[in-house]
């Protein structure tokens, strides 16, 4: 008898660092995780800390394969809390 290994389908949700489309991707994300999906959230070391340090990450760590990653985004740690947001794209550019 063979015996068959079922498995999940992964999505890698890395959404663009502007304001407002990280809480729409974690929706997503969300979503994409209750039908059955292995989810790696990655962000940028700036928007993770942000996301961990407010506690709104609190609900993810009972989640079984749900990760959250980060990525350093290049930029000098002053420079990724701006809001200036034309520098911070030409900066990114260059960067990125």
């Amino acid at each position: 008898m063979e015996s068959t290994t079922v498995v999940k389908p992964h999505a890698l949700c890395f959404p663009h660092p502007g304001q407002g489309h990280i809480n729409h991707m974690m929706k997503l994300a969300m979503l994409l995780h209750a039908r059955g999906f292995y989810i790696t959230f990655v962000n940028t070391e700036f928007k993770n800390d942000r996301i961990t340090g407010s506690g709104g990450a609190m609900g993810l760590n009972d989640l079984e394969d749900f990760k959250l990653e980060s990525i350093p985004n290049g930029l000098p740690p002053d420079l990724g809390r701006t809001q200036d947001a034309v520098g911070l794209v030409d900066a990114a550019m260059k960067n990125f």
